[in-house]
């Protein structure tokens, strides 16, 4: 980004990238205008100008007087049960080490939001992590889950243990199970290309993954994986 690019050039590039590397499926309705644009900070002109860059390059559907809809370029890979990392990892034969990158609370972007079943901007608890396998960069990953979920999180925690262990040891959920998730050719953006070591744009596949605990979503996750280790 340039300090001469407009704002909604800016924001254009930001929804795509959400809807590129995100859970959405086709004809799911975007936010209100009202809403985007308060996210966003701009006014609805303003807005408006950034939808329909998004619009011309075929990723939402414009509406009028109704929300817009993302028009869907993805396929989704549908599983029933879930192994964490450590588990697989275990059983693979590999050393697993997890770097904790960042703990604490955010606001919930347009994926985080549409995942989580919560309001855009709304507190949620975001949780970064580079996992390592005999010493090299496997993983790298941000979780939401919802805000109340974060107590009690230590970072020693998700650094021995695993995120699933931890909400079963620490809220008593239990019964967890893959609600959506997809696989998709993607390219490492600016940040996770500094935390996993590698060129920014480095083409990586993106796993987004939706966890739920009796109907109700429990964590959100985007990573990234690294090398040649995982088998589908």
């Amino acid at each position: 980004m340039t300090a001469q690019e407009p704002i909604h050039v800016r924001i254009a590039r930001v929804l795509a990238t959400e809807f590129g590397n995100s859970l959405w499926q086709a004809n799911e309705p975007l936010p209100s205008e009202t809403e985007l644009a308060r996210y966003f900070k701009v006014t609805r002109r303003t807005l408006r100008k950034a939808l329909s860059i998004v619009e011309a390059e075929g990723l939402i559907t414009k509406n009028q007087g109704r929300n817009s809809l993302y028009r869907g370029r993805s396929i989704a890979l549908s599983h029933d049960t879930i192994v964490d990392l450590p588990t697989a990892a275990r059983e693979a034969g590999f050393r697993l080490t997890t770097k904790l990158l960042r703990l604490g609370k955010a606001q919930a972007g347009l994926a985080d939001a549409r995942a989580l079943s919560v309001k855009l901007g709304e507190s949620v608890g975001e949780i970064c992590r580079l996992r390592l396998l005999d010493g090299r960069p496997v993983v790298q990953q941000r979780s939401v889950i919802p805000e109340n979920l974060l107590a009690g999180i230590r970072p020693s925690d998700l650094e021995r243990s695993s995120l699933y262990r931890e909400l079963q040891r620490l809220h008593g959920i239990d019964g967890l199970v893959i609600g959506r998730e997809q696989f998709i050719q993607s390219s490492a953006t600016m940040e996770e290309a500094g935390f996993a070591g590698i060129e920014p744009g480095h083409p990586v596949v993106r796993v987004l993954r939706l966890v739920l605990a009796d109907g109700r979503p429990v964590e959100y996750s985007n990573s990234i994986l690294i090398g040649d280790y995982f088998r589908f």
